[in-house]
């Protein structure tokens, strides 16, 4: 049995946590500790630092769990370059295999994000230098390698779903639309952190002149997110709180693909987005950013559209999406490399290669 300390779990609902657990529960040969507030390994408690900025305690403990704790592996999720501290210090501690998995393209420039002088830096930094530290480079999509590992050789390892979990199911359908009060109304998902990168208030604006075309319609923003409070504000503002619910982080994602119609996201820039993989193994149609990259259309089930369009050119788009029946996309996903057995088949066979 591996012991791999695994690095990218917040506690939340979200793609990155989702992955982590659907390949932790396709590893069971495997022990896997998630790195977490409090973490209790062979019965002892241990206390994480809330953050590195007071250094030195930081680093002491991180030196001193890595000595009293044996891994084999330390597979580090992330999103961006601001800190390789754990690749350092496993190295240090003598993990002969320590993994990057890049989960998104990290364009904060497309979302008007100013960067410190500091951050920027220190990216510039940690890309030079991450050879030094990590053993192995992979990425869930070209988009995202490209951007995390500037111009080093990286695998593409895709994140795989259980894709029986997401297979289309007209009475878990009939459940949540009973509980939502709807029979036939359309219903338009928004999936994901309510964040900058998600576009949100672009949302709003194409539902606007959804329910102006189809007064029936509903949409449902499921995630919770800094920009929660604003886009409430925001709908309420254009008069849509009677069709427009805020569900916050939900569990079973599976159902809800089910239940929706179809999925809209106007993001601003994506690695390849979880919740599109999600989405594709019910069958359920996407109207999506054509900034996300087209390496995310596994089904033909994605149809792209630019944020230059307008808002209602986007609302039209969702109205012809509706697809009815549901496809069977399983198939397809397998071969696509979309199932987690076929991903955690490619992590153990990593994972051998630990002394």
């Amino acid at each position: 049995m591996k012991r791999i300390f695994m690095i990218g779990y917040s506690g939340g609902k979200g793609g990155v946590e989702t992955y982590m657990d659907q390949l932790k529960a396709a590893l069971p040969q495997d022990d896997i500790i998630y790195s977490l507030p409090v973490m209790t390994i062979d019965g002892r408690e241990w206390r994480r630092p809330p953050n590195r900025h007071r250094y030195i305690s930081y680093r002491l403990f991180w030196r001193r769990f890595f000595r009293e704790n044996h891994f084999d592996a330390l597979y580090y999720n992330t999103c961006d370059l601001v800190s390789i501290d754990m690749l350092r210090f496993a190295k240090k501690a003598g993990i002969s295999l320590r993994l990057i998995h890049a989960h998104n393209s990290g364009i904060q420039q497309a979302i008007g994000q100013k960067l410190s002088l500091f951050h920027r830096l220190t990216e510039k930094h940690n890309r030079k230098v991450l050879g030094r530290y990590a053993t192995h480079f992979l990425a869930c999509s070209q988009a995202a390698g490209d951007w995390m590992f500037g111009g080093r050789p990286y695998t593409i390892l895709k994140n795989g779903i259980n894709l029986s979990l997401y297979r289309f199911s007209e009475e878990k359908r009939r459940a949540l639309r009973r509980e939502l009060g709807m029979d036939r109304e359309l219903l338009v998902g928004i999936v994901g952190r309510l964040a900058p990168q998600k576009n949100p208030a672009f949302s709003v604006k194409v539902l606007q002149f959804l329910l102006r075309k189809d007064p029936t319609a509903h949409a449902v923003f499921l995630g919770e997110g800094e920009l929660r409070t604003q886009t409430e504000k925001a709908v309420r503002d254009a008069g849509l709180q009677e069709n427009v619910r805020f569900l916050g982080n939900v569990d079973h994602v599976n159902e809800w693909v089910s239940a929706l119609d179809v999925l809209l996201m106007p993001s601003l820039f994506e690695g390849l987005p979880f919740a599109l993989v999600e989405a594709q193994a019910g069958g359920l149609p996407c109207v999506v950013s054509s900034a996300v990259t087209g390496e995310a259309d596994l089904t033909g089930l994605i149809r792209f559209i630019s944020l230059e369009e307008t808002p209602e050119a986007w609302a039209d788009m969702l109205l012809q999406s509706k697809a009815a029946p549901r496809p069977d996309t399983e198939r397809r996903m397998t071969e696509a490399g979309y199932s987690i057995e076929n991903t955690a088949r490619i992590v153990s066979n990593m994972l051998q290669e630990a002394d």
